[in-house]
């Protein structure tokens, strides 16, 4: 009897009815990435953060939801015959990396450039020019500015398609403190078949919070509209001050 009830809860109908109890499942092509660092698009021209945002929406290729490890130390002679017993003291933070794929007027790269810039800035008060005749002198100086001036928040936030749009469900969002890009890599350039470029900038950050939001049972929902973790509707793509899980 035991044998048939076990038989009968994994049958193709109690999965399906599991997964859709649960949302559905979930797909790697739907995520969002956010950045709150605001940078001067070539010739000083001041670009917002919404024309940022929109176009890692639209560019960003890869993103990774951050891992989770800890640093341990060893502590000997806890239990007799056991040996060596491991202890956790640290929580470690690894950096991260985004792959965006370029626009022709090299939107993100000129972002990126300009937002690692403000980490060794030179003493003529940028790096960004409109004209080769305001190239910066040969013997300028460069120093390291406080990471006040350059670090900020970025946002992962796997999304899952609803009712009215691909990223109207929002299940988990990772808030990642102080990040900021430690190196941009190279872009390659070459002939041959024509690809698309792609730049990859690699992160460090502080810590990372977590966003968990409850995306089953979505009632009601009308177009526009996302999901607050305690379950009430928003009516904005993004909600800060949510509660977190640190």
């Amino acid at each position: 009897m035991a044998f048939k009830r076990l038989k009968s809860s994994s049958s193709i109908s109690s999965f399906l009815s599991y997964v859709s109890r649960n949302g559905g499942m979930s797909t790697s092509t739907n995520f969002i990435v956010e950045s709150g660092f605001v940078a001067n698009t070539v010739g000083g021209s001041h670009r917002s953060l919404r024309d940022v945002n929109e176009s890692m929406l639209f560019l960003c290729d890869e993103a990774q939801l951050p891992n989770i490890n800890t640093a341990t130390g060893t502590q000997n002679g806890v239990l007799t015959g056991i040996g060596s017993v491991d202890y956790p003291h640290t929580r470690i933070y690894t950096e991260i990396q985004l792959t965006f794929m370029l626009d022709a007027n090299l939107s993100l790269l000129k972002y990126f450039n300009e937002w690692y810039s403000q980490i060794f800035k030179d003493d003529d008060g940028g790096s960004i020019h409109s004209d080769v005749r305001f190239i910066s002198p040969k013997n300028r100086a460069t120093r390291v500015q406080y990471r006040s001036a350059y670090a900020t928040e970025i946002k992962i936030t796997k999304a899952e398609p609803g009712p009215y749009g691909a990223d109207q469900r929002k299940p988990i969002t990772y808030i990642l403190e102080n990040a900021w890009p430690y190196s941009i890599d190279a872009v390659p350039l070459q002939f041959g078949s024509s690809q698309l470029t792609r730049l990859t900038v690699n992160f460090k950050y502080e810590r990372h919070q977590i966003v968990h939001r409850d995306i089953r049972g979505f009632p009601n929902i009308n177009k526009g509209e996302v999901q607050k973790i305690d379950g009430t509707l928003l009516n904005s793509d993004f909600a800060d001050n949510l509660p977190v899980i640190v």
